[in-house]
């Protein structure tokens, strides 16, 4: 269960394209900074999160008088284990996972990616300690499980 934080509202001359910008300019104006926002249709609406367990969550108001509400939300942060591929030999996570890690972290993510390497199956992994919101989390690891 979530705690409310604040609540506000955005005109509605802000569009579609643009709210995601004014979610990361007004959560670092009054002290809820978010490096990055978008849009999470699991979450019915555009939505940046914090590594200190909140997220800035906006949704578009009925046409009269129109507009976005601008909630924000405490959590409960979840902590999971992704094993993530490695190259045998030099253990070695792919770049390009590696570059959307960063783009996870910007999101939200706290992430720590363990020097231990062992195999499964044939594979070698090395695990990677994810911790943040659990629609986050989830979206991460379809995006590894996607890679493999």
């Amino acid at each position: 269960m979530s705690e409310i934080l604040a609540e506000a509202t955005f005109p509605s001359v802000i569009h579609n394209n643009e709210v995601c910008e004014e979610i990361v300019k007004w959560g670092n104006k009054n002290g809820f900074p978010v490096q990055k926002a978008k849009l999470y249709n699991k979450m019915d609406g555009y939505v940046g999160f914090s590594p200190d367990n909140y997220f800035i969550k906006a949704t578009r108001l009925p046409p009269v008088p129109g507009g976005w509400k601008v909630v924000i939300e405490k959590y409960e942060a979840e902590s999971r284990i992704i094993p993530l591929n490695v190259k045998p030999g030099t253990n070695e996570v792919n770049r390009f996972i590696l570059k959307m890690m960063d783009e996870y972290v910007k999101e939200g993510l706290k992430m720590e990616l363990s020097d231990e390497v062992y195999e499964s199956y044939g594979t070698y992994l090395r695990d990677l300690k994810v911790t943040g919101h659990t629609v986050l989390i989830n979206t991460f690891e379809d995006f590894i499980e996607n890679m493999r």
